[in-house]
């Protein structure tokens, strides 16, 4: 055994030299041993500190994941329950009202479907819409406390009383044919840093559905 493991088995059992300083024939500074011991301890306790709160971390993240995936379940079956376009579209309004919580989640669809005899209700935003030219522009889902002016006629109220976004394209074949839309009276809601994955499945499915029904190919 060599100095370095020695000293290695030392460091992990600091009591080692209290517990057998006759033997050795040694006579420890009993105050720098208890305070090497109390190092020790306190490190240790730091560690399974940060490791608790890891862990806790780790809970809190798996919880907040499986709220997120019962909502998307939700959102789904409603798709998959509707047979016309008209039906998708309420599903998906009421999808994001009713299983994200999101009460002025709304949808809009931009362009006509080729599916001719596809009713749509008050769904169609006219291409004379303030909004309708800066939502049909949108590749990419929006996530911000701060929208541009002629996005928010898009929502309820032109967005009053909202102080976070979610703009969200949902595209066939490359081009943006509908909309969905939310905001919320917490900031801290929809932010440029939110994980977008989940809301890409959204328009993903939405996406998927609106094809099927109105004749998007």
């Amino acid at each position: 055994m060599n100095e370095k493991k020695i000293l290695a088995y030392l460091q992990e059992h600091p009591e080692f030299l209290l517990n057998h300083a006759a033997e050795l024939g040694v006579q420890p500074a009993q105050g720098r041993v208890q305070s090497f011991v109390q190092a020790q301890w306190l490190a240790q306790q730091q560690k399974a500190a940060k490791m608790a709160g890891q862990l806790a971390q780790i809970m809190q993240d798996a919880d907040s994941n499986h709220q997120t995936l019962g909502r998307m379940l939700g959102f789904v079956r409603r798709l998959l329950a509707a047979n016309t376009l008209l039906q998708v579209l309420r599903a998906a309004e009421s999808g994001l009202r009713e299983d994200f919580g999101l009460e002025s989640g709304c949808v809009w669809l931009l362009t006509a479907p080729p599916k001719k005899t596809a009713p749509v209700g008050a769904y169609r935003l006219p291409e004379n819409h303030a909004a309708h030219a800066a939502l049909a522009a949108l590749a990419e889902p929006l996530c911000d406390h701060r929208i541009a002016p002629a996005l928010l006629k898009a929502l309820p109220h032109n967005g009053k009383g909202l102080e976070s976004f979610l703009l969200l394209p949902v595209c066939v074949n490359g081009q943006t044919v509908a909309v969905l839309a939310a905001g919320d009276a917490d900031e801290t809601r929809f932010t440029p840093d939110l994980p977008l994955d989940w809301v890409r499945e959204l328009a993903a499915c939405t996406a998927v559905a609106l094809a099927r029904a109105g004749g998007w190919q």
